[in-house]
């Protein structure tokens, strides 16, 4: 195998957002070892980019599940690969959460926006961003006009309204809008939903990040613990889902991490793929 791809939370981060001593040091012996190391996160670039620093990391790294497929290095970076919701979509889109109360963020030019109606869960999104904006009316903010457009929308509520507000974009935005809703274990009957444009997962960033590394997938390793990992799990040589992972996560991947997260998990994976 020639690349190893990571997710961020709830694989390579701890609970405080570090890194375990024991997974710094498999990463940087195996890329000494001359195999390429990229990340493969929900989180935008700005939410990403001081972990690849951590990592000493040059190369192309896949954001917000495939949407956005970016260029690091020490020296700067740049985008590869940008796919957002934009134009008459994206006003329809707006229209469409804005019929139920929910609290809303919009992710548009590497940053989330919210209104007071997502200062209560903002801190979970917080390490997504390097900027968090909250704004007085959403759907006169300005990012509307923003030419890359809408990257994501991410939004929480009662799950009875999430399921409706899935129901009503699936219905009318149609192959416009890829979208997940899932339950949140933290808050008993809520639920949240995570819009995107469609076409692009975590699976098509690592075929993107392939392609211009000269790696097939077939030659990868994927770690992670989550839903959107799922597409990753699909295409790659070898997959990875960690111990505490949803049994729907774990079917999927050909390996399972056997021990818990604050204990090191990719080191664990280091060591058996890689010696």
């Amino acid at each position: 195998y020639r690349l190893l791809a990571l997710d961020l939370d709830g694989t390579l981060l701890q609970r405080d957002g570090s890194v375990h001593p024991r997974d710094l040091a498999a990463i940087a012996r195996v890329r000494a070892a001359g195999v390429a190391v990229t990340l493969c996160t929900g989180r935008l670039y700005s939410g990403s980019r001081h972990v690849a620093e951590w990592l000493d990391l040059d190369g192309p790294v896949g954001c917000v599940d495939g949407s956005q497929v970016m260029m690091h290095s020490a020296s700067g970076s740049s985008a590869l690969q940008l796919t957002s919701i934009h134009g008459e979509h994206a006003l329809h889109l707006r229209e469409l959460l804005g019929r139920r109360e929910a609290a809303r963020f919009f992710v548009a030019n590497d940053r989330i926006v919210h209104d007071a109606a997502g200062a209560l869960f903002a801190p979970y999104v917080s390490t997504w961003t390097g900027t968090l904006e909250e704004t007085g009316d959403l759907h006169a903010h300005p990012l509307w006009q923003d030419a890359s457009g809408l990257l994501a929308a991410i939004v929480v509520g009662q799950m009875v309204d999430i399921e409706a507000s899935a129901a009503e974009i699936t219905r009318e935005l149609g192959a416009h809008a890829h979208l997940i809703s899932f339950p949140l274990t933290r808050f008993e009957g809520l639920g949240g939903m995570v819009v995107r444009a469609p076409g692009r997962t975590k699976g098509t960033a690592l075929q993107s990040i392939g392609a211009h590394l000269g790696i097939g997938v077939h030659e990868m390793v994927a770690v992670g613990d989550w839903f959107n990992d799922k597409p990753m799990f699909g295409v790659v040589g070898r997959s990875f889902a960690m111990k505490k992972a949803p049994d729907e996560v774990r079917a999927l991947a050909t390996d399972q991490v056997s021990c818990e997260l604050q204990d090191g998990g990719v080191a664990e994976v280091i060591e058996r793929v890689f010696g």
